[in-house]
C-alpha cells in the first residue's frame, strides 16, 4: 500500500523483454531489499534482484497488458515510492499500485502559480470518478478538480509537477489511473444490492 507522495523521480536504466514480460533495472536512491514492494508509475511491483545500486523489477504479461509500463524506453522518467510501514505520515490517499486502466493526457494548461491536466479516461472508469474525489495519476495522489463522461481534471501544484515525472509529460502521453479504493467498493456494494 502507497500514500500517492511520491519519494524520487529517475531514469529508467534499462527494461528488458524476455518473452511477453520484462524487467525493469532501476538504480533507486535507497537500499532496497529482494521482495520489497515498490511503486513505480503508480504501479506496485517487488524488487526481484539487486546488483550494486541496481534493483531488477519483474512486470508480467497483464502488467505491461494494462499500464504503461510497457510504453517504458531506457532514459524515461518514472515515479518512485516505497510502501507504507506502519507509523508512517499518510499524506496523499491509500493507492495500492493495482492499476485500473489508462488515460491520455489532452491537455496542460500552466500559470505561475499552477497547472491544471486533462485527462481523457477509459469509460468503463465513469462510475468511480467524482468532482473532488481521489485519483492517482502515474501514482500521484491527486483530487478531481472537474469530471465529465469521457474527461477529468486535476490541478497540479508547483512542488507535485517539480518532483513527479509530470515535469516532462506533454500532451498525447499515457497515464496510469488507479481510482479511489472507497469509491470501488461503495460501487460493488451498490451491484450486488441491485443483484
Amino acid at each position: 500500500m502507497f500514500t500517492g507522495i511520491i519519494e524520487d523521480v529517475i531514469k529508467l536504466e534499462r527494461i528488458k523483454r524476455e518473452g511477453r514480460s520484462a524487467s525493469l533495472h532501476l538504480q533507486l536512491a535507497f537500499d532496497a531489499k529482494i521482495g520489497e514492494s515498490v511503486s513505480i508509475n503508480g504501479v506496485c511491483l517487488t524488487v526481484e534482484s539487486v546488483y550494486g545500486r541496481t534493483s531488477i523489477f519483474r512486470a508480467v504479461p497483464e502488467t505491461l497488458k494494462k499500464t504503461n509500463l510497457s510504453l517504458l524506453k531506457p532514459g524515461d522518467w518514472v515515479n518512485i515510492e516505497r510502501s507504507l510501514k506502519i507509523g508512517d505520515s499518510i499524506d496523499g490517499h491509500f493507492v495500492y499500485g493495482h492499476i485500473d486502466g489508462m488515460g491520455e493526457l489532452v491537455d496542460i494548461q500552466k500559470t505561475h502559480v499552477s497547472a491544471e491536466i486533462t485527462v481523457e479516461y477509459p469509460s468503463y472508469l465513469r462510475k468511480f470518478i467524482a468532482r473532488k474525489g481521489s485519483v492517482a495519476l502515474d501514482g500521484i495522489s491527486l483530487t478531481v478538480l472537474d469530471v465529465s463522461d469521457y474527461q477529468f481534471k486535476v490541478a497540479i501544484v508547483p512542488y507535485t509537477m517539480d518532483n513527479t515525472n509530470l515535469q516532462y509529460r506533454k500532451r498525447g502521453d499515457c497515464l496510469n489511473i488507479e481510482v479511489d479504493a472507497l469509491a470501488r467498493y461503495i460501487n460493488r456494494i451498490r451491484e450486488a444490492t441491485n443483484e
